[in-house]
C-alpha cells in the first residue's frame, strides 16, 4: 500500500471515529492518558495536550469512578465496552459534562485502552440527572430502578431486543460490611456496586433493593455462580482473618426472568418486572425457589401477567365486592363506624391482590375505585335518610402520590358533605418512603373534614415513626396483640399494649383493637383503656350494613347520645 493510500485509510478511520465521538483517548495499562484528540475543552474542560500524562480516572466524577475503573479492569483483550453514561469532573472538582463512554482493548497493544467520550444527548443527560444513586454502590434506589428499567424494557421490546431481569441476594453481606472499618466498607460496596452495574444495560439499569438484594436489567445471560465467585474475590481483597471466614459462608442466590415473552404486551412485561422486584424485596430469593428452571419462570411471568390483567379489568369495571365490618365502642357496645373490605370474584386473597396492585403500581387506581364505590353507597343511604360512617383503606403508596390526592379531592368535591362520613385507614402493607409527603397528605385530609386512622399499629418497626410524623385521629392496634392477651407467658406483649394505649391517650388519639373474638378479650381490652373493638364478636363482614346509626360527633372517649343504635352481636 502506497503512502497516499495509507493516508487515505488513516483519514477514513479518523473520520469514522469522530463521527461517533467528541473526544478520543489512548490510556495505558497503568491508567495514564498517552494520547488525546478531539473536543477536549468541550468535554474535559482542558486542551487535549494538557490531558497527556494525567490519570484517566481523575476525569470521572466520584459517583462513577469506581464503576469505570472496574469496567476497564474487567475488559478482556480484544473486548469492547458497551456504551455507558458517566459524569465527568471539571478541573476545579465540580460536576462536569454527562458523557457516553465507549472503547476497547486491542490485541498486541500492551494492555492499552482506546476510549471515546461523547456529550450525552438530552434524553440521556436528563435521565442521568434525575436518577439518584446510592453514594456507596453507585446503584439506583428501588423506585428509580423500576422507572428507568421499565422505560428501557419497553424500548428494547420495541426494537426486538431480548432483555432479562436478574435478581441477586448476597446473604451475609450486611453483617460483613458492618464489621469492617468505614474506609474498608466503602471500598467493598463500591466494588460490589461497580460489578453489578457493569452487567446492566447502559451501565445504569442496576438497582439496590436493600443492603443484600440487587436487581439488574441486562441483555445477556448472567452466570450467578460467576457473580458469586466475583463477589467472593472482592471480599477477599478487603483482607483480614475475620473476612476470610465470612467469605466461606457467604451465599449468593437469585433468579433470572426472561421479559421477552411474545405473549406479553410492553405494559404487561413492565408490570411483571415491577411485581417480581416487589416480591423479591419482601421475600428475597426464596420467593423464586420453585421457579428455578426456564419453563417455570415463564409460568411465573405468565401467571403474573394474567393476574395483572384481571386486576386491571376489575378496577376498570369495578368488578370487586365490598363487605362492611362494624367497629364498636367497647364500653357501650354501640356502633361507631364500618370498615369497607375488598373481596374479588376469583376468590383470591385480598391481601395478596393488594400487594400485587402495589407491586405493579396500580394501587392508586384501585384505592380510587374503592372510594368511588363507598361514596356512591354513602350518598344512596343518605338519600334514604340513613347516615353511616365508613372507613376505607388507603395504601402508603397512594398517600405519597400528589396525583392520587388530587383525584381523591376531585371525587369528594361533588359532595363535600360526605367527607365527615368517610374515614381513611392508612395501611402498612408497604412502607411509606416519604413521610413529609405523607404528613402533608394526612393534614390535607383532616383539613377537608376526614378522620384518619393508622392501621396495624405495633406490627412493624415503622409504626412509631409514623405516629410521630402523621397527625391521625385513631390507631388500629395490630391483632397479634389481641390474640396474645390470654396466652400464657405473654406478659411482655401485654405491657407493650398498655404502653401503646397510654401513649395514644397522651396524644388524644382514639384506639381500636382488631380481631376481637371473645368476651374475655373484650373485657381485658376495655380494662386496658382501649376505646373501640372490631372482630367476629361484634359482627362478621357483610355485603350491606344492616344498621343505620346516627352520625357520631363526639371525640374519642366520650359517650354517644342516648338515641344511638345498639349493635346486635352476631
Amino acid at each position: 500500500m502506497g503512502a497516499k493510500d495509507m493516508r487515505a485509510e488513516r483519514d477514513r478511520f479518523v473520520a469514522f471515529a469522530f463521527s461517533a465521538a467528541d473526544l478520543m483517548l489512548e490510556v495505558s495499562g497503568e491508567g495514564l492518558i498517552t494520547f488525546a484528540s478531539g473536543a477536549a475543552r468541550l468535554i474535559a474542560g482542558a486542551e487535549a495536550e494538557a490531558l497527556l500524562g494525567s490519570k484517566f480516572a481523575e476525569l470521572i466524577d466520584d459517583a462513577d469512578r469506581h464503576f469505570v475503573l472496574n469496567l476497564l479492569a474487567g475488559l478482556p483483550v480484544g473486548g469492547r465496552i458497551e456504551p455507558v453514561t458517566v459524569r465527568l469532573l471539571q478541573a476545579d472538582g465540580s460536576p462536569g459534562a454527562i458523557c457516553v463512554l465507549g472503547g476497547c482493548c486491542l490485541p498486541r497493544q500492551d494492555g492499552r485502552y482506546y476510549l471515546t467520550l461523547s456529550n450525552a444527548r438530552l434524553p440521556q443527560a436528563e435521565t442521568a440527572l434525575l436518577n439518584k444513586r446510592d453514594y456507596q454502590t453507585g446503584l439506583l434506589g428501588s423506585d428509580d430502578f423500576e422507572a428507568l428499567a421499565g422505560d428501557r424494557l419497553k424500548l428494547a421490546r420495541e426494537l426486538g431486543s431480548e432483555v432479562k431481569l436478574t435478581l441477586i441476594e448476597i446473604v451475609g453481606l450486611k453483617e460483613l460490611v458492618e464489621s469492617l472499618r468505614p474506609d474498608e466498607s466503602q471500598s467493598l460496596m463500591g466494588d460490589v456496586g461497580a460489578l453489578i452495574r457493569a452487567k446492566s444495560i447502559g451501565g445504569d439499569t442496576a438497582g439496590q433493593i436493600d443492603s443484600e438484594k440487587y436487581s439488574i436489567l441486562h441483555a445477556s445471560t448472567i452466570d450467578q455462580d460467576a457473580v458469586a465467585e466475583q463477589v467472593r474475590s472482592l471480599i477477599k481483597k478487603s483482607g483480614g482473618a475475620a473476612v476470610a471466614e465470612v467469605v466461606e459462608t457467604l451465599g449468593v442466590r437469585g433468579a433470572t426472568l426472561d421479559l421477552h415473552l411474545k405473549a406479553m404486551s410492553d405494559e404487561d412485561a413492565a408490570s411483571a418486572m415491577a411485581f417480581a422486584v416487589d416480591r423479591f424485596a419482601s421475600e428475597g430469593a426464596a420467593a423464586f425457589a420453585l421457579h428455578s428452571t426456564e419453563e417455570s419462570l415463564k409460568a411465573l411471568l405468565q401467571k403474573t401477567v394474567s393476574r395483572v390483567r384481571a386486576l386491571r379489568s376489575a378496577v376498570a369495571s369495578r368488578q370487586f365486592q365490598l363487605v362492611f365490618q362494624p367497629i364498636v365502642r367497647l364500653d357501650t357496645r354501640t356502633l361507631h363506624h364500618y370498615e369497607a373490605l375488598s373481596r374479588f370474584e376469583d376468590g383470591g386473597s385480598p391481601f395478596e391482590t393488594i400487594r400485587l396492585a402495589e407491586g405493579v403500581h396500580m394501587i392508586g387506581e384501585f384505592d380510587l375505585a374503592v372510594v368511588h364505590r363507598v361514596v356512591e353507597m354513602l350518598a344512596e343511604r343518605r338519600r334514604q335518610g340513613e347516615i353511616i360512617d365508613v372507613a376505607v383503606n388507603l395504601s402508603g403508596h397512594s398517600l405519597e402520590s400528589a396525583v392520587f390526592m388530587a383525584a381523591l379531592r376531585e371525587i369528594m368535591a361533588d359532595d363535600p358533605g360526605l367527607r365527615r362520613q368517610l374515614i381513611f385507614e392508612i395501611t402498612e402493607s408497604t412502607q411509606i418512603t416519604n413521610l413529609v409527603h405523607a404528613a402533608n397528605a394526612v393534614r390535607q385530609l383532616r383539613e377537608d373534614g376526614h378522620s384518619v386512622c393508622l392501621d396495624d399499629f405495633g406490627a412493624g418497626a415503622a409504626s412509631f415513626p409514623y405516629l410521630q410524623a402523621l397527625e391521625v385521629d385513631y390507631v388500629k392496634i395490630d391483632g397479634a396483640y389481641v390474640k396474645a392477651l390470654q396466652t400464657q407467658g405473654q406478659m411482655r406483649d401485654q405491657a407493650i399494649l398498655k404502653g401503646m394505649v397510654w401513649l395514644c391517650k397522651e396524644l388524644k388519639i382514639g384506639t381500636v383493637a382488631e380481631m376481637v373474638e371473645t368476651e374475655d378479650q373484650a373485657r381485658l381490652l376495655l380494662d386496658f383503656g382501649i376505646d373501640y373493638g372490631q372482630g367476629y364478636l361484634f359482627g362478621y363482614p357483610e355485603a350491606v350494613p344492616q344498621m343505620e346509626p346516627l352520625r357520631l360527633d363526639d371525640a374519642p372517649g366520650n359517650h354517644r347520645s342516648p338515641n344511638e343504635f345498639k349493635l346486635n352481636r352476631r
